[in-house]
């Protein structure tokens, strides 16, 4: 499982990185010759559009390896030591339940926009393989809060 995960970590920093050096070329680029006159290319707006949101949900997921999410702690802390544990794991429950609901509805979403045949704009590329971000980004989110989760818990013991 170890093997799994490693590959999964240096997989994901990879194809991050990836996107987000292609968003910033195609951002300076498109502004680049739009400022000089040179051109003005409506497709590279379009494709960094899509590369946000890849970004942004890939990213969403793959921070909960490492519990990077934003939480409020003040709550928990004001509480008995006592139950910081079993607030831990109901967080990590509702966390994975609301990412399992959302990679069910974004997967039927998904399957509906495919069916459809939508094309963006300018770019001409299935839509729905921009959509498909979503379940992709929640089940990293629900893998990696299961993972972080388990391996915490472990640590208590």
């Amino acid at each position: 499982m170890k093997k799994f995960f490693d590959f999964l970590d240096k997989f994901e920093g990879k194809f991050l990185a990836l996107l987000i050096g292609l968003m910033v070329a195609v951002i300076f680029l498109s502004t680049f010759l739009r400022f000089t006159k040179l051109a003005v290319i409506p497709w590279l707006e379009e494709l960094a559009r899509y590369l946000m949101i890849w970004i942004v949900l890939i990213g969403a997921g793959s921070a909960g390896k490492n519990n990077q999410h934003f939480t409020v702690d003040n709550f928990v802390k004001a509480l008995p030591k006592s139950t910081h544990k079993p607030l831990f794991i109901l967080r990590a429950l509702l966390i994975t339940v609301f990412s399992g609901i959302v990679v069910y509805l974004s997967l039927d979403l998904v399957g509906s926009i495919q069916a459809m045949g939508q094309l963006s704009p300018a770019l001409r590329i299935p839509i729905w393989l921009i959509y498909l971000a979503l379940p992709i980004g929640f089940i990293l989110l629900a893998v990696h809060n299961l993972r972080f989760s388990y391996e915490r818990l472990k640590e208590e013991q």
